[in-house]
């Protein structure tokens, strides 16, 4: 799991919300759940053929893709779907798992980008599954969390508020998880390297990349 901050800036965050703020058609977000998700799944979602819809997708898409932290993280090759989901008081969304595939695209990395400050809505806390237990997120608006669409999340019921979110899902060019964890401590390696930091982290962070490589390579 990866909380990203600033992915959206202040001008994007202003053209979404004047984008949603003309009558955007929001609709009974059940539509696109499928399985047992669709019992424990309330929320609106912005029509996905819609022109708001495809407008917002790509303001964000093109942000994701230009932004280097999300880059050397998830390395995305294509995003199956971005879309816009709306949570009001008594909405919310139960435990689940995403879709292996989503519009004919491997899932490897979900991600949620806060539309809505914290202080917009009480409630509405997106909550992971980690092996310590569970974490509660609710992120700044413009920041964005990225984690393995295999993880089980849910979004506590919203009880005063309006919480806005897009989420979206990204097949890698990296299928693997720890690979892509492997390359992307390479990467801060050699950023470090460039912005001048101590050698003993450096080196700290390198004996942790030899090791990972040593667990996948070397025989019992």
């Amino acid at each position: 799991m990866l909380a990203v901050a600033g992915v959206l800036d202040r001008h994007i965050l202003d053209a979404i919300h004047e984008t949603l703020a003309d009558d955007a058609p929001f609709i009974d977000g059940g539509y696109s759940a499928r399985g047992g998700a669709r019992s424990v799944k309330h929320n609106e979602q912005l029509a996905p053929d819609s022109a708001p819809s495809r407008a917002i997708a790509g303001m964000i898409e093109q942000r994701l893709r230009a932004h280097p932290v999300v880059q050397a993280y998830a390395r995305p090759r294509h995003f199956a779907r971005i879309q816009v989901s709306r949570h009001r008081a008594g909405m919310g969304y139960g435990l689940h798992v995403d879709d292996a595939r989503i519009d004919g695209v491997r899932t490897d990395l979900s991600f949620t980008c806060f539309l809505s400050t914290p202080e917009d809505y009480q409630g509405g806390a997106l909550c992971v599954q980690e092996h310590g237990g569970e974490r509660s997120i609710k992120l700044a608006a413009g920041d964005c969390l990225l984690y393995p669409a295999s993880t089980l999340h849910r979004v506590e019921p919203v009880s005063d508020g309006e919480r806005l979110v897009a989420v979206g899902w990204i097949a890698s060019e990296v299928r693997d998880a720890e690979e892509r964890a492997i390359l992307y401590a390479l990467d801060q390696a050699l950023a470090s390297l460039h912005d001048g930091v101590a050698s003993e982290q450096l080196a700290l962070t390198l004996h942790h990349i030899r090791g990972q490589l040593q667990r996948r390579w070397m025989d019992p």
